[in-house]
């Protein structure tokens, strides 16, 4: 369980690092294409370039169209947030005891993010994009592993009950 524990831990510090990583990546977007800060319009207008801040040098690039947009800063959003999430349930795996209220919390929450909001999304940007093979993939993937978190945190509820029912005997 020592080794279960210590990567849980440092599955937590990279997922952290890449929510941080994501939100900031949104927030400079965001910024940049609503106030055209750190901002190149390229070719004509029909794409963009957010650069690091105080630079000119790129740091993502985009289609210059309203349905992009939203799909772009939705996509950056929902990641630091599966990210955050993910974290969650990696920290829940760093505790002494593992079957625990808590930690079914951060798995129900996890399983629900990833069957609801990558459709929620798809629904969203549908009318102003077109969805490609890869983005339905994506949700496909993230669905599966709703799935698998479903049946994770069934695990733990059971675990929860096993647990309470051993300190009535006790």
């Amino acid at each position: 369980m020592q080794t279960v524990r210590l990567i849980s831990r440092l599955l937590f510090i990279i997922t952290r690092a890449a929510a941080v990583g994501y939100l900031l990546s949104f927030l400079l977007s965001a910024a940049a294409l609503s106030t055209g800060w750190s901002l190149n319009i390229i070719e004509n207008g029909s794409r963009f370039q957010v650069c690091y801040p105080f630079t000119a040098e790129p740091y993502l690039l985009g289609e210059n169209n309203r349905g992009y947009i939203l799909g772009f800063l939705m996509l950056l959003g929902l990641y630091a947030l599966f990210f955050y999430l993910v974290g969650n349930v990696f920290r829940v795996f760093t505790h002494e005891k593992l079957f625990t209220k808590e930690g079914i919390r951060h798995l129900k929450i996890f399983y629900l993010g990833n069957l609801v909001l990558p459709v929620l999304a798809v629904i969203i940007i549908a009318p102003f994009y077109p969805v490609y093979n890869e983005m339905k993939i994506l949700v496909v993937l993230h669905a599966l592993l709703g799935v698998f978190s479903y049946f994770i945190s069934a695990i733990f509820t059971q675990g929860v009950k096993l647990q309470h029912e051993q300190d009535l005997i006790i």
